[in-house]
């Protein structure tokens, strides 16, 4: 792969926009206090008003002692700890809380440490008075493909013509973008806990890349909602297909033409797969984690099992990890995961590195953010953009992205908030109507390719879930360190139930094992199948 050329005369979007915060005086989470004492909230939860009790300066502080006052779990067992230190003034230096927060504190402490679950409303903390974002709008507003006008889809031709007809070792070529996802490049992040960020920072760059072709210097990178049929457009050139210009690793050769599935096949297997089903359960859930999926031994039913659906529902390119951003309806795909990553971001009132924090639990994921060396996203934190995990936390004010709303709001009815356990401290109900079937412990490395997990009753399917993965999975290093996997079937308990169920893997690759994969091949993973508690 040729290196990448650096451009002093271009400035990152991060950099722009950091610039562009400095005149505006932006200032994030400060904390005044009032001399009105308050009244104390009676009903506080980590995620309506804990979690906005300590300012950046106090995390950072604290952090210096080895106590993370922006992570949950830590504030919960610290918390008679940090009640001494403010209640007795101590703390914060200089900034004592009053006595209405103290006491706010301690019925968090009584309640059982509630965490809540929605994050789109902040409670209105006595004495809490932060000062406002700016009013700050992005310039780049990436809309519903269906929605351009018909200068904007010309535009936006031109500039995928243009790139793809760049030379392939152009920083700014279609090629060379591609390559970095897949084969040559494998740079790309999956089931792993920086899969949205680095694939927010691709997207940015692929759309600067349009942005370089002449007369395209305002083009913005739709998306594709998948509550939609396949838009027509996308049928034809140049989002139609593309074609491979030189050999590449893998045994793709010149002149590999990209395809995918009927567009009646595609909203089939959308359905089928469950794929919108995931990412709106995905949109509920306050943590990172949750919200990720897979990761950290999660339930892989929210984000990352949507992604890794959608790709396998419209092949058979885009099934191919190795080859899947050759396929020109990548770009539209990927963008509309990062609009719903954005979304959920804004619900949960998450778009500072600060309040981002405070959604992520586990120690591997919160890692990627504070430690250095875990925040680059190669090849995307090389010069001119710099990207990290944190530089691009805020689409608006990092990248100056934002995104239209799609021109119809999915009507989907939501399934209740559920899992296979809870805090001993909750209040919970146990969902005697739905379960949880788990299939875990599948050895994904001898695997070629993409696979489906197909779950059966009396012999007929009755739902599948797929892995997206390149064909040598035990070549690749993020496959390697996540080589057991699981899959989460929620569903109604009438539809397992009085039956005998059986479970199997489909390779997406049927040259060498046929339709079915070996049990023991894969380590001879197992089955359980519990009821979901919820507290709603």
């Amino acid at each position: 792969m040729a290196k990448r050329r650096k451009d002093p005369s271009k400035t990152s979007p991060a950099k722009k926009a950091t610039s562009k915060r400095a005149v505006a005086g932006k200032v994030r989470n400060k904390r005044r206090i009032s001399k009105n004492s308050g009244k104390a909230d009676a009903t506080p939860t980590w995620y309506s008003v804990i979690r906005h009790m300590f300012t950046s300066e106090d995390i950072a502080h604290m952090g210096s002692q080895g106590l993370d006052l922006g992570n949950y779990q830590t504030v919960k067992e610290h918390a008679p700890k940090i009640y001494g230190f403010v209640s007795s003034k101590q703390m914060p230096p200089g900034k004592p809380w009053s006595d209405a927060w103290v006491n706010t504190f301690v019925n968090w402490m009584s309640a059982g440490y509630p965490k809540g679950t929605d994050g789109s409303t902040v409670s209105d903390l006595p004495d809490l008075e932060e000062v406002p974002d700016s009013n700050t709008k992005a310039t780049r507003i990436r809309k519903e493909i269906s929605n351009l006008n018909k200068t904007e889809l010309a535009t936006l031709v031109k500039a995928f013509e243009g790139v793809m007809n760049l030379p392939l070792d152009d920083p700014n070529s279609y090629f060379l973008l591609a390559s970095w996802h897949g084969m040559p490049g494998d740079y790309c992040m999956h089931h792993i806990p920086g899969y949205n960020p680095w694939h927010r920072a691709y997207i940015i760059r692929f759309e600067d890349a349009l942005r370089s072709i002449d007369g395209c210097s305002k083009v913005t990178m739709p998306y594709w909602d998948l509550h939609t049929a396949l838009p027509a457009v996308l049928t034809k050139a140049p989002f139609g297909s593309y074609t491979l210009p030189k050999d590449i690793t893998g045994g793709y050769k010149k002149g590999m033409k990209t395809s995918r599935y009927a567009t009646s096949a595609i909203t089939k297997n959308l359905k089928t797969r469950k794929v919108n089903e995931d990412f709106l359960r995905a949109s509920k859930e306050p943590d990172w984690e949750d919200y990720t999926g897979m990761i950290d031994g999660r339930r892989n039913n929210t984000t990352i099992a949507a992604h890794d659906n959608g790709h396998m529902s419209i092949g058979q390119t885009m099934a191919n990890q190795d080859i899947a951003a050759y396929d020109p309806i990548f770009w539209f795909y990927h963008c509309n995961l990062d609009r719903l990553f954005w979304d959920w971001q804004l619900n949960m009132k998450a778009t500072t590195l600060k309040t981002l924090l405070s959604t992520v639990q586990s120690t591997n994921s919160r890692n990627i953010f504070t430690i250095p060396a875990l925040q680059q996203l190669p090849p995307l934190s090389d010069d001119p953009y710099d990207f990290t995990t944190v530089k691009i936390v805020d689409s608006i004010n990092d990248l100056d992205v934002d995104y239209a709303a799609p021109s119809k709001p999915p009507a989907m009815k939501m399934i209740p908030s559920a899992k296979g356990s809870a805090s001993a401290a909750d209040q919970f109900k146990v969902h005697t109507d739905r379960v949880n079937v788990r299939v875990k412990g599948i050895n994904r490395l001898k695997i070629p390719g993409s696979f489906t997990v197909h779950l059966t009753k009396n012999g007929k399917k009755i739902a599948s879930r797929g892995l997206f993965q390149p064909n040598e999975a035990h070549k690749c290093s993020t496959c390697v360190d996540n080589a057991h996997v699981h899959f989460d079937f929620e569903m109604p308990l009438k539809d397992v139930a009085n039956g005998k169920l059986g479970v199997w893997v489909e390779p997406a690759d049927h040259t060498e094992f046929g339709d079915r994969f070996p049990n023991k091949l894969m380590g001879n993973p197992t089955v359980n199948v519990r009821l979901l508690l919820g507290n709603e």
